[in-house]
C-alpha cells in the first residue's frame, strides 16, 4: 500500500491534521471528508490522500478547528458544532421560546469562537431571552458586545431599510478588518412589519445583497406557531442551502 493510500485510524488522523477526534466526526457526518467504515463497530478510516486533499482545500476550517477547544467542550449542553461554509443562508424551525433560543445560542456562540463578528436581530424581548441563555455558555457576552464582536438589535421598520443596516455594518466591519460574520434573524419580526410580499421581497434581497457579497454565514429562524405550512415549505425552498447541513440542526 503506498503511502498516499495508507488507511489512518481517527486518533492518527486527528494527529495528522492536528486537530481533535470530534472535528474530524463532524466533517465525516457532514459529508466534508471522506472516510471509510470499517469492522461491525463501523469504525472511520481515513485515506492519508484524502487529508491531504481536505488540507489544502480547506486550510481555515482546519486552522481553526480546534482553537476554542476549551469552550467547545463547556458548551456541550447547547450542542456540538458543525462548519458552515460562508456565502451560506439557511433557515431554521422553532416552536417554543426556548426552541429559539437554542437555535440562536449554538449558532452564536460558534461564530463568536471562530472570531466572527456576530449580528443577532431580533425583537427586544426575544433578544433579552436569548441573550440570557447565551450568557451561561460564554461569560464575556457583555465585553463582545462593547467591542463589537457581538451587535444586537431589533429589526429595522421594513425590508429596504433591513438590507440597508446589514450592508452598512457588515461593510464597515469588512474595511476594519472583519472577515467573517455570523447573522442570526428571528424572521416573524420583520414579518409583523411587511406584507407577504414584503416579506419575499426581504428574503430575496437579503441573499442577493448580503448572503452572496459578504463571507456571511445566516440563519433565518421560523416560529411555526406563527407561519403557516405554505410559509415554510417557502423557507425551504428560498433557503437551499440548509439541505447541505444535518437537519436535525435545523429544528428545535
Amino acid at each position: 500500500m503506498s503511502d498516499a493510500n495508507e488507511l489512518l485510524d481517527i486518533h492518527d488522523a486527528g494527529d495528522f491534521l492536528g486537530v481533535s477526534e470530534t472535528s474530524l466526526r463532524r466533517w465525516t457526518n457532514a459529508g466534508a471528508l471522506p472516510c471509510l467504515r470499517v469492522g461491525q463497530r463501523r469504525e472511520r478510516r481515513f485515506r492519508r490522500a484524502d487529508l491531504l486533499a481536505f488540507m489544502e482545500h480547506q486550510p481555515l476550517r482546519v486552522a481553526h478547528a480546534d482553537t476554542h477547544r476549551a469552550d467547545a467542550l463547556s458548551a456541550r449542553s447547547v450542542d456540538e458544532s458543525i462548519t458552515l461554509t460562508q456565502g451560506s443562508h439557511l433557515c431554521g424551525f422553532y416552536d417554543s421560546d426556548l426552541g429559539r433560543a437554542t437555535l440562536a445560542v449554538r449558532f452564536l456562540l460558534d461564530g463568536l469562537q471562530e472570531g466572527s463578528m456576530v449580528y443577532l436581530v431580533a425583537s427586544a424581548r426575544s433578544n433579552k431571552h436569548i441573550l440570557k441563555y447565551l450568557k451561561q455558555k460564554r461569560p464575556s457576552v457583555e465585553r463582545d458586545i462593547s467591542a463589537g464582536r457581538l451587535l444586537v438589535s431589533d429589526y429595522q421598520r421594513g425590508p429596504r431599510a433591513q438590507i440597508k443596516d446589514f450592508e452598512l455594518r457588515l461593510s464597515g466591519a469588512a474595511r476594519s478588518g472583519t472577515q467573517s460574520f455570523r447573522v442570526f434573524g428571528d424572521t416573524w419580526e420583520m414579518r409583523k412589519r411587511t406584507s407577504a410580499a414584503g416579506f419575499v421581497e426581504y428574503e430575496t434581497g437579503y441573499d442577493q445583497l448580503i448572503a452572496r457579497r459578504f463571507p456571511v454565514v445566516t440563519i433565518c429562524a421560523y416560529d411555526v406557531r406563527q407561519f403557516s405550512g405554505v410559509d415554510v415549505l417557502d423557507a425551504l425552498k428560498a433557503h437551499r442551502d440548509t439541505f447541505r447541513y444535518p437537519i436535525e440542526r435545523a429544528l428545535a
